[in-house]
């Protein structure tokens, strides 16, 4: 497996207005999309954060896991990276996941932090 980048960064914010406005307002960071309890901010070189409030999906599972942050590194091959997970003792939490932009997994590692590996789609 061959980590790319970091490029996302997921934060479940009990404070969600408190926490978007600190990114917007005082970060000065671009919002890339803005929906129920999610809000998904761009920096100059397009890497990702995002904020996700109580009743989220990604919310309730980032904090039924203890995490305050979690980060996603990009890959090439999602399948070998998860093979490489699995034989290294990480936990892999559902399935992968996809939208227009990315295909992704969440998984634990023997520590029991949070993590995600993605490809982008071409």
């Amino acid at each position: 497996m061959k980590i790319k980048g970091l490029v996302w960064l997921g934060i479940p914010a009990d404070d969600y207005a408190s926490c978007s406005r600190f990114f917007t307002q005082t970060l000065g960071m671009e919002v890339a999309f803005d929906e129920a309890n999610t809000m998904e901010l761009a920096v100059g070189n397009d890497d990702r954060v995002q904020v996700f409030g109580p009743g989220h999906h990604y919310f309730e599972l980032f904090r039924s896991h203890g995490a305050r942050i979690v980060p996603l590194f990009e890959v090439d091959d999602l399948d070998q990276a998860r093979d490489a997970l699995t034989r290294g003792g990480a936990q892999i939490l559902g399935d992968l996941e996809s939208d227009g932009s990315w295909t992704w997994l969440t998984f634990q590692d023997p520590a029991g932090n949070l993590h995600c590996l993605g490809t982008r789609h071409s």
